[in-house]
C-alpha cells in the first residue's frame, strides 16, 4: 500500500511540474504580443523588436531561432 501511494505522489508531482513549465513559456509570448499591440511605436529588426510607449519607456524583445521569446528588457 505504501509503495502505491509513493508512486501516485511522484506521478502527480511530475505532471504538475510539466504543467507549470509549459504555462510560463506561453505567458512570456502572450505578454510580448500584448506589449507590441499596446505600443505607440514599434521598430522591427531581424530577431529584435523595439517598442516605444507614450510615457517614454522603451522595451526590447529578442527572439531565438525558433521564434520564441528569448529576452525582454525594459528601460524607463
Amino acid at each position: 500500500m505504501k509503495n502505491v501511494i509513493q508512486k501516485i505522489f511522484l506521478v502527480s508531482i511530475f505532471a504538475l511540474s510539466l504543467t507549470a513549465c509549459r504555462n510560463e513559456a506561453e505567458t512570456a509570448e502572450e505578454k510580448a504580443q500584448e506589449m507590441i499591440e499596446n505600443a505607440d511605436e514599434v521598430k522591427v529588426k531581424e530577431d529584435k523588436v523595439k517598442i516605444e510607449n507614450a510615457d517614454g519607456s522603451e522595451t526590447k524583445i529578442k527572439y531565438d531561432e525558433n521564434g520564441n521569446v528569448e529576452k525582454v528588457k525594459t528601460d524607463d
